[in-house]
């Protein structure tokens, strides 16, 4: 069994963390003429059997698990088909994230196809909050709602809906922690539940709305259902779920067909992103719903209403799709703004607060747009490396969101002080809650002392996860495109990370709008390539001459054909940074010549000889780079014998020029 070492670099601003060991993966990559690199990749990650690599890399949509092993998929299906056949009103009570916007629209476009009377219901994020509340129950009543289906939520609503009216029968579907009290409904379909025998459990709210349509398609046509999968993929990556197992199927098959998709309020989002262009087939990657598509549609439920999503989801012309795609747009650079001044003002408070050294950082403000401040959170906490809490204040409740570090629970955190909270729920590394003004100092002070009663302080550094120590000479082009077979790539299969350590800097330059970022040329063992640090700011992260390490991303740059490029994680400047001027390698030369007492002739000495002598002098590393300049420009001869290097020193006459020895010229800079 491999045991893992975490190496840490004191200038860097992560722990770097890999497994050291040289542990032997077996033949079966051979077979799939997988390198021993990309090999030793995934079989760190899980694939370490012949069938696991198999399904990693050809599984479909037909290797799906029957969806009838959910707990309560029976008596669910059973209820739906009732109510379609009778035309009984049925409404999909969703959520305002993307995850529940491609919920609804999954569950809705399959019962509209089958002649349900369905419509929709998404709370309004500000005034209404998350998930089932008793008004929004009792007008659905009123107007004659007779199934409601909960889509990424409804898993902690018991007491609602234990007081609902009796004329409104409820189906629960969502993929959130499953609390110690379940609601009673017709059923309650979440794979979280302990006696729930589905084999995976890590669907995201869109999986599980996809299987009640899988299900329901078996039991109505004896057939799968494999339409929308494009949306169970935008809202799998969106909520940042683990990319593995089904999840990877989703999104894999989804990313395929997003290309050429028929869903026509997809494609117009996708050309109002400037993702692409009009009739353009172009391969649509994680990254272009990540940051192209999923933040225009979480804006609709921000700062607007998430019904904008849904509905250019269920769109039925491109005319009526491409106008709400721009208005999401539009809706997006709102969001911006706004959340830019919420940003500025929350290090306001911040620093008001005097919460810089705290544990975890409670930052309250009032009439923040509570659609937003998790955004903020976000960026505090990238800049903190600590637990961030924000809460918006209006009429005496704050409305908090979180979001934390990978070894602070937060969701865990928030339990243990529900007894401050009104009301609480989400993951362990993002929640929110609901708390009376009065109470924020004490929940505060309360929850700063939870963490620093639980935790130490290099808990709340971050990790960066590397798969290997890779000399520059191995990281080519063709391993590059080698590592697509890890693709599609999110949580829990992460793009791979590597460190090169060692590197000498030739050069640097700041670029882009702002000289905010920052470009090198690398080198190691004559091999070059260039670093890129992006939103690195003024600030140079290294400089002409020194001997960095780094962590990065290797990526295929093209530009007058291919190059490999790094795109850079972290840095670390090794303790022994080496420079060389004329000064330095006069006085070596004359302390050789005087300590050896080399005259005109020519003489052969050891390079151990040497290096004991000036041990005191320079560094092993500045005197293994002098010999090189020495060899470099005619004054040595370097030879090997037994093991042992003798260099023989060359007369001459005329003057020698430094400038010629490449040695020279790239570890001479002024600092």
């Amino acid at each position: 069994m491999n045991k893992t070492s975490i190496k840490t670099y004191k200038n860097g601003n992560f722990i770097w963390k890999y497994n050291t060991s040289e542990s032997l993966t077996p033949d079966f990559f051979q077979k799939e003429n997988i390198s021993f690199n990309v090999a030793h990749i995934l079989y760190k990650r899980g694939i370490n059997t012949e069938e696991k690599l198999y399904h990693f890399r050809y599984d479909t949509l037909s290797n799906l698990a029957n969806p009838f092993l959910m707990k309560d998929m029976h008596a669910a299906v059973e209820r739906i088909i009732k109510a379609i056949n009778q035309q009984e009103s049925i409404v999909i009570y969703g959520d305002y994230d993307v995850d529940g916007i491609t919920s609804t629209s999954i569950l809705y476009r399959f019962l509209k196809k089958e002649g349900a009377s369905v419509d929709f219901y998404i709370p309004n994020r500000e005034k209404e909050g998350y998930g089932l509340n008793q008004q929004a129950i009792e007008q659905l009543a009123v107007q004659g709602t007779q199934l409601l289906i909960t889509v990424d939520n409804g898993i902690a609503a018991s007491d609602l809906i234990a007081s609902a009216p009796k004329s409104m029968d409820f189906i629960i579907t969502d993929h959130h922690m499953v609390p110690d009290k379940i609601p009673d409904a017709v059923a309650v379909i979440n794979p979280h539940q302990e006696d729930c025998s589905y084999p995976y459990e890590d669907l995201a709210g869109c999986g599980v709305a996809f299987s009640v349509c899988r299900a329901l398609s078996l039991a109505m046509h004896k057939q799968d259902y494999v339409d929308d999968v494009e949306l169970v993929a935008m809202g799998t990556i969106a909520d940042v779920v683990s990319l593995t197992g089904e999840n990877r199927i989703f999104v894999k098959e989804g990313l395929k067909r997003l290309q050429s998709t028929s869903i026509v309020g997809i494609r117009a989002l996708l050309e109002a992103a400037g993702i692409v262009k009009p009739d353009e087939d172009k391969k649509i990657s994680v990254e272009d719903i990540s940051f192209g598509l999923a933040p225009r549609l979480n804006a609709s439920g921000r700062i607007a209403h998430a019904k904008l999503g849904v509905e250019l989801m269920i769109a039925s012309t491109m005319t009526e799709a491409t106008s709400i795609a721009k208005s999401l747009c539009d809706v997006n650079i709102k969001r911006q703004a706004i959340e830019r001044e919420i940003y500025k003002e929350a290090l306001a408070r911040l620093h008001e607060l005097q919460l810089e050294s705290s544990s975890v950082m409670v930052i309250d403000g009032h009439n923040w747009n509570s659609g937003v401040i998790g955004i903020s959170a976000s960026r505090i906490l990238e800049q903190y490396n600590r637990p961030v809490l924000m809460i918006t204040i209006k009429d005496g409740i704050g409305k908090g969101s979180c979001r934390s570090t990978p070894n602070f629970d937060i969701y865990q955190a928030l339990k243990v002080h529900e007894n401050l909270l009104i009301q609480l729920g989400g993951h362990k590394m993002a929640a929110g809650f609901s708390i009376q003004e009065e109470n924020i100092p004490l929940f505060r002070e309360a929850i700063n002392l939870y963490a620093q009663k639980n935790f130490k302080e290099e808990d709340f550094v971050p990790e960066l996860e590397i798969e290997q120590i890779m000399p520059l000479s191995e990281m080519t082009t063709e391993f590059i495109k080698e590592l697509e077979i890890l693709e599609p790539c999110g949580c829990d299969n992460p793009r791979p990370l590597f460190a090169s350590e060692g590197l000498s800097v030739l050069e640097t330059k700041h670029i882009g709008k702002d000289n905010k970022h920052f470009k090198c040329l690398l080198e190691q063992d004559s091999s070059f390539v260039q670093g890129i640090f992006w939103n690195i700011g003024i600030d140079s992260p290294c400089k002409i001459g020194d001997s960095i390490s780094i962590v990065y991303r290797p990526e295929i740059h093209e530009w007058r054909g291919e190059h490999v490029q790094l795109i850079c994680r972290d840095i670390a400047l090794n303790k022994e940074q080496v420079s060389l001027n004329r000064d330095k390698l006069v006085k070596f030369y004359l302390g050789i010549k005087n300590k050896l007492k080399i005259g005109i002739n020519s003489v052969t000495f050891t390079e151990l000889e040497v290096i004991n002598i000036f041990d005191t002098d320079f560094s092993r590393k500045e005197m293994q780079l002098m010999f090189c300049v020495f060899e470099e420009i005619g004054l040595i001869r370097k030879e090997a014998y037994k093991k042992e290097t003798y260099y023989t020193y060359i007369p001459s006459t005329k003057k020698l020029d430094l400038t010629v020895s490449p040695t020279f010229c790239k570890y001479s800079f002024r600092e």
